[in-house]
């Protein structure tokens, strides 16, 4: 299945805030087996979350959206998408008692006035109970079956909702055989991204329907294969002769794959061969030699 992400918050767009929520929902959705069209991030503002949900209903029918369901008066997602999906918000009395019980634990009754806005969810939508803070989760499906399902953007409680309430659900949409979203990935250094590329791209087109990206970064170029929507024995058997083929390609620049940590496999190479190390630093300021120290093969 196909979905988009919308993370919202002012303090995303402004920078003052890492988007950590959007980070983890692609990863965890993509094991899932999801493929993640879009993500966007909008400030708390109705007119961008309007836009920006009703653009991904339009493409996919399906969003995911963090952020914006507290208790004050610039939580707007709730209001909203309801209005967008045609649901009318409706009190929940047993959400507003759980609220109240949860106050009063907290030795903090009478629950504040405005928290009761939270108790308020659009009518017909399934609440996803947060044990872990105030802000429920939303379920919304229209008559249509566009779908929005609403999570609070304090990671600690998105992340919690999203493996005990939103992941089991749409693995029971995929059916028995799911399809996956997975990757591999080959990693080299010593070589540029433009020339690696030169050596590996005739094989792109005939990997499909595989993608390959390149991700460049200080130690090295990634080369990231991804099967989208294979089912998982299709997946790893695709992703498999991919690799087999590409490793020639990169020739002496490839070390590892996935998370092959570069220092460890020099070290390994020394030890081998029965060699030692020894490094002398200046411009450098011993990052080599903390490089090669923080390895874990670095001890003997």
């Amino acid at each position: 299945m196909k979905l988009e992400i919308v993370t919202i918050g002012t303090e995303l767009i402004l920078g003052y805030t890492l988007d950590s929520n959007g980070a983890e929902l692609g990863r965890a959705l993509a094991a899932a087996g999801v493929e993640i069209v879009r993500r966007t991030t909008v400030a708390d503002r109705p007119d961008a979350i309007r836009a920006a949900v009703g653009d991904a209903l339009h493409r996919t029918g399906f969003v995911v959206t963090t952020g914006g369901l507290g208790p004050t008066r610039d939580d707007e997602t709730k209001t909203v998408v309801a209005a967008m999906l045609g649901r009318r918000l409706v009190l929940d009395e047993g959400l507003l008692a759980a609220l109240e019980a949860r106050f009063q634990r907290m030795g903090r009754s009478p629950m504040p006035a405005a928290n009761r806005s939270q108790a308020y969810v659009p009518e017909g939508a399934t609440v996803l109970p947060n044990p872990r803070g105030t802000a429920p989760g939303l379920w919304v499906e229209d008559s249509g079956g566009r779908t929005a399902v609403l999570l609070p953007g304090v990671p600690r409680e998105m992340r919690g909702l999203l493996v005990e309430e939103v992941l089991p659900r749409l693995r029971k949409r995929a059916g028995a055989t799911p399809s996956v979203v997975r990757s591999r990935t080959l990693r080299t250094t010593g070589v540029p991204e433009s020339a690696l590329a030169e050596r590996v791209g005739p094989i792109e087109e005939t990997i499909a329907p595989l993608t390959l990206a390149y991700l460049p970064s200080l130690f090295g170029v990634d080369l990231r294969l991804t099967a989208w929507d294979l089912t998982p024995d299709e997946a790893e058997t695709r992703l498999t002769d991919a690799a087999r083929r590409l490793v020639p390609l990169a020739g002496e620049h490839y070390y590892g794959e996935d998370d092959a940590d570069l220092a460890s496999v020099v070290l390994e190479a020394l030890r081998s061969k029965h060699h030692r190390l020894g490094v002398a630093e200046s411009c450098t300021g011993g990052m080599v030699a903390e490089r090669i120290a923080r390895s874990a093969s670095s001890s003997p």
